[in-house]
């Protein structure tokens, strides 16, 4: 379970860097960044060398198949299916892997805090590396979630050449006077508060967990649906319902998964 938790880890270090990027021609040092980051924590947890050059082919597979360069995402689909099925392996071979020694497991013995030493230090990497993946690794499993939802389609206005009656003098005819309200006009606002907001109330929401306050959770919970429905009320169609459902519950089962490995990872190792 350590090399899950290191997993985890690196894969939400090198989605932060690349979403800090800015340009898809800067992949590499995303790479770089997880990769680094996967061989300094497994190295100093005591795992075999060669785990590293499986790690190389994990984070650029993770990727280059999670960077939307294919418009039906299925590469990222495929992604996210063999990272739950690697979750499912850990937890099989667990046993059988190398326990955690060295450096990193020393230096958290070495904590001067009581309350930790009855906290393993798998349990405490997989808090850390489920955090992480928290952060921006899941905001691109949830993009994926919401794939579907988020795409618009818009019928372009016809033109003046294209209306009846308009052949000829489309070009001469000067513009209507008509207001900018009474111009058919489709805009689509895309906040990107939510790729904050999301990140926040993952964290919170595993804090919430770890510490037992279940009823802060469900007012969470309840106050996030208050606060969104006026906007979903409003919407004929009922999209954003579906969409503000689809987003939240793939949310929110990613946090059940992290919180599912710090319980039971331990009990694997």
């Amino acid at each position: 379970m350590i090399l899950l938790a290191v997993l985890l880890g690196s894969l939400g270090v090198a989605d932060l860097a690349r979403a800090r990027s800015g340009s898809r021609r800067r992949l590499w040092l995303a790479a770089s960044v997880g990769i680094a980051s996967f061989v300094l924590a497994a190295t100093g947890s005591g795992q075999e060398w060669w785990w590293s050059l499986i790690a190389v082919v994990a984070v650029i597979g993770w990727l280059v198949s999670t960077g939307e360069s294919d418009g039906s995402h299925r590469a990222g689909f495929w992604a996210v299916g063999v990272l739950a099925a690697t979750a499912i392996v850990a937890f099989i071979w667990g046993p059988e892997l190398s326990r955690p020694s060295g450096v990193l497991p020393g230096w958290y013995a070495a904590l001067p805090y009581a309350s930790l030493h009855a906290v393993s230090f798998t349990s405490f990497a997989l808090v850390v590396g489920g955090a992480l993946f928290l952060i921006e690794t899941s905001n691109v499993i949830v993009r994926l979630a919401l794939h579907g939802e988020r795409s618009t389609s818009v019928a372009p206005a016809p033109s003046a050449a294209s209306r009846p009656g308009t052949r000829g003098r489309s070009w001469r005819r000067p513009p209507s006077r008509t207001s900018a309200a009474d111009a058919p006009t489709a805009v689509v606002v895309e906040l990107k508060g939510g790729r904050f907001i999301g990140p926040l109330e993952r964290v919170f929401l595993l804090a919430l967990v770890l510490a037992g306050a279940f009823t802060a959770i469900a007012a969470i919970v309840a106050a996030k649906g208050i606060i969104r429905f006026p906007e979903i009320s409003r919407d004929p169609g009922g999209s954003k319902a579906e969409y503000f459902l689809v987003g939240s519950f793939a949310s929110w089962a990613l946090v059940a998964f992290v919180v599912m490995l710090i319980l039971l990872g331990p009990a694997t190792t």
